[in-house]
């Protein structure tokens, strides 16, 4: 009968709004239990809402490896940034789009930008090379699907584009990679007509533009900020509170610790002492203004006095996308080598990989990490 097809079809999609809603039961069972996992906990509902949201479109067998796919590449970043002893975040999976981390400290210099960068495309090609071995053992055609959907992540990311994965290996080699990746990215862009190549590579254009062509670069910034203090503070000592829209100038400090290289800044009080303390800004303030102030009852019931902080900042280089100074981009000529020789490699063996499996890196997908 001509009803057979039509109804395959219907079950096919009550089976996927089912299986979707199976996940969403499931994640809202367990979310408690998960939210006591703390870090790991979020990266668990993450990746588990990424997985439901895959399998509307592929296979739960195959929607499974490609999260695998994509959580072993972030491992390997988290990996090397704490080998560098930086601190990093916990991954965060985004549907279609793929997952990301969070440096919590800055790279001092090029070679550990690029060393970080590169712990993520190495490490997720050697998963994706240790499933395309289970798949030939095996003979379980899924997993050489998911082999293949790995080679193609990983050699995505390693496009000479800022803020791929390539784009900061390339600056321990050099950035003339950039001019290549802003041409060839551009090829590409015209040969698959992906979407989100174009994002991408429009950002980068930008950063590029904004960091060694634009005259607006180096204009002052706004930072604001909220300080406390006790309206004890002020009493004891015999000065007046600040009325709620006194505008006054205050003093501060910058410095540089030299126990964990961090650069701070201390707001003072006339009177008072310190205010507030902010760290991570490593360019310069050209001014802090108190702009506003509001009297309100602390948790311990006393008087707090609550004042809002306006700052004149000039960026430093390191606080930009990419970034200007010569000094951060000197690496030894055998550093240079090694990393071009690794770079290079594993674009070679990723392309050979998948020439191997008869796939092309169809960069229409949206699944990048």
């Amino acid at each position: 009968m001509e009803t057979h097809p039509r109804k395959e079809k219907h079950e096919g999609a009550w089976s996927k709004i089912g299986g979707w809603a199976t996940v969403a039961f499931g994640a809202v069972k367990f979310l408690p239990g998960l939210l006591k996992l703390g870090k790991a906990g979020g990266t668990l509902i993450s990746m588990l809402i990424t997985i439901g949201a895959y399998a509307l479109v592929f296979p739960w067998s195959f929607s499974i490896g490609l999260v695998a796919m994509i959580f072993i590449h972030e491992m390997g970043h988290i990996w090397a940034a704490r080998h560098k002893k930086l601190p990093v975040s916990a991954p965060a999976f985004i549907p279609f789009l793929g997952a990301l981390i969070t440096l919590k400290k800055l790279p001092q210099d090029a070679e550990t930008e690029a060393y970080v960068a590169l712990g993520g495309p190495l490490v997720g090609s050697a998963g994706a090379f240790v499933c395309y071995l289970l798949g030939v053992w095996t003979g379980w055609e899924v997993l050489s699907a998911i082999a293949a959907i790995g080679f193609i992540i990983n050699l995505f990311n390693l496009l000479p584009i800022h803020p791929l994965d390539g784009g900061r290996i390339v600056t321990a080699i050099s950035r003339w990679f950039w001019a290549i990746g802003l041409v060839g990215g551009l090829a590409l862009i015209i040969y698959t007509k992906s979407l989100l190549l174009i994002v991408i590579w429009l950002l980068f254009a930008f950063e590029l533009w904004e960091a060694f062509f634009s005259r607006r670069r180096g204009k002052l910034k706004k930072v604001t900020m909220v300080a406390e203090a006790d309206v004890s503070q002020f009493l004891d000592r015999g000065l007046p509170i600040p009325a709620g829209k006194d505008r006054r100038d205050l003093p501060f400090q910058q410095y540089c610790s030299m126990d964990d290289q961090e650069h701070w800044c201390d707001i003072y009080y006339p009177g008072i002492g310190i205010i507030h303390r902010m760290n991570g800004f490593s360019g310069f303030f050209e001014g802090v203004s108190l702009t506003k102030t509001d009297v309100k009852k602390g948790s311990n019931g006393d008087e707090m006095l609550k004042m809002s902080l306006e700052a004149q900042y000039m960026p430093g280089d390191d606080e930009t996308m990419l970034r200007k100074d010569k000094a951060y981009y000197q690496v030894a000529p055998r550093v240079r080598l090694a990393y071009g020789t690794a770079y290079l490699g594993l674009a070679t063996f990723l392309v050979y990989m998948l020439y191997k499996l008869g796939t092309l890196p169809l960069m229409d997908s949206s699944v990048v990490s």
